[in-house]
């Protein structure tokens, strides 16, 4: 699935509330306003790495997003300047939201994965972080407990940036 220009991902729950405006609810946060810790790697992994039984305890640790510190409007909890990252994250839900997204902020091109699914795929950039919703098929491999996000951006040239 191709969405547009995106750079960092956080999962949202939308309620409607009686003035009829949507209520956003941050369910797992981006680094936008504070980093979020994350394992990664800038050699390629196994072919296995995005499934959610992948042992990453070798990786790296850091905080999010990573990036190069000068490209603008990017949040940087760690330097990146190979051509790809390959980032982890575990996170436990009690509850699945209704109509959850992702918010992305990314510098070039990223994949994403759920659980060992790939749920997303964004091309280019973006200048900020984006809300992109999440398609039926997505949403269905998120579960309560325990859940893996997996992500592999690629970069070419210019500023750099991947949160998610």
């Amino acid at each position: 699935m191709a969405h547009g220009p995106i750079s960092v991902i956080a999962f949202f729950m939308y309620l409607t509330v009686s003035s009829g405006s949507p209520l956003v609810q941050t369910i797992v946060p981006t680094s936008e306003h504070s980093g979020q810790s994350w394992r990664y790697v800038f050699e390629k992994p196994s072919d296995n790495w995005f499934e959610s039984d992948f042992d990453d305890s070798s990786w790296n640790h850091g905080l999010g997003g990573f990036g190069k510190y000068e490209t603008p409007n990017a949040i940087i909890g760690t330097d990146w300047k190979t051509s790809d990252i390959w980032i982890r994250r575990t996170f436990t839900l009690s509850d699945l939201p209704k109509n959850p997204s992702l918010r992305i902020h990314h510098d070039e091109d990223a994949q994403i994965y759920l659980n060992g699914f790939l749920i997303a795929e964004v091309r280019g950039y973006s200048t900020n972080y984006v809300t992109v919703e999440m398609d039926e098929s997505a949403v269905k491999n998120l579960r309560t407990g325990s859940n893996v996000l997996a992500v592999h951006c690629h970069q070419t040239w210019g500023g750099q940036c991947i949160d998610v």
